[in-house]
């Protein structure tokens, strides 16, 4: 009997097929991947002999990426429809043959082995919307080799605080909300709905270090509010000054602010 997919799994099965487009519409979104790649690139290994995990991969934007830079990748993610549509995307690519899609919930990585890879990237925020960050944290921390590292990215509490601002506002649900970081992902259809845990910057750092890491470094994303100025946007050849100037600043703990997203890199420690 097939197990019942849960509202996480069932969510984003549905918005499967269209969902690269809902960002493509959006040059922010452009430019927020141009930041994650920015950060994300220090971290990849040069030794291609172990391959790369992209957990909770969605439709692979970040491991594909990494596979078109020579590397072996394996994707996986709780969809099954997410990872047809990324080995979709790596066929288009011409990457096919360096990826391999698992299907699997980043708190159960069970069918990988101890040290199979030299980096672990969990970008789109899968330590937000999984049902134990710690649990899954020490799952990264199991299948990286000795001295690999982690990229992750999370939801960032402070970003949320417009969406409890709007309408008539309730300030002791945001008092609540601030005080644990739980909400729900507010799905259009009442089944699909699932709890979100946003995290402060102390707090996934301390998370990070506590399952075996060693922090190296943390961004927010982003901190230049552009989304509010899409304007900034309409000569596109000046994207790479912007992805410049954020990268100069989103480093710096007193510019986090109200930003979206946090993005975090850990490495394993040598043993």
């Amino acid at each position: 009997m097939r197990r019942r997919a849960g509202a996480n799994e069932r969510y984003h099965d549905r918005i499967a097929a269209r969902y690269d487009s809902i960002y493509a519409r959006d040059a922010y979104w452009e430019f927020y991947r141009a930041v994650t790649w920015e950060h994300l690139r220090r971290f990849i290994p040069a030794d291609l002999s172990r391959p790369v995990l992209d957990a909770g991969c969605g439709t692979g934007e970040y491991g594909l990426r990494i596979a078109k830079s020579g590397y072996r990748v394996v994707l996986s993610d709780l969809s099954a429809a997410m990872l047809d549509r990324a080995k979709g995307r790596a066929e288009e690519l011409g990457v096919a043959a360096r990826v391999e899609c698992v299907k699997a919930d980043i708190c159960d990585l069970s069918v990988f082995d101890d040290g199979a890879f030299s980096l672990v990237v969990a970008e789109g925020d899968p330590l937000s919307f999984c049902g134990d960050p710690r649990l899954a944290l020490s799952e990264f921390r199991r299948v990286l080799v000795p001295g690999g590292a982690l990229v992750a990215s999370v939801d960032h509490a402070p970003g949320a605080i417009e969406h409890f601002l709007s309408g008539e506002g309730d300030p002791g649900e945001l008092g609540r909300f601030l005080e644990s970081g739980r909400t729900e992902w507010l799905a259009r259809r009442a089944e699909e709905r699932f709890p979100v845990k946003m995290f402060y910057p102390d707090e996934i750092s301390g998370l990070v270090a506590g399952a075996g890491f060693a922090v190296r470094s943390m961004i927010a994303k982003t901190v230049l509010p552009l989304r509010a100025h899409p304007s900034v946007f309409t000569d596109r050849m000046r994207l790479r000054d912007w992805v410049a100037i954020e990268s100069r600043l989103n480093s710096r703990r007193d510019l986090f602010g109200r930003a979206s997203h946090l993005e975090i890199a850990g490495a394993r420690p040598p043993e």
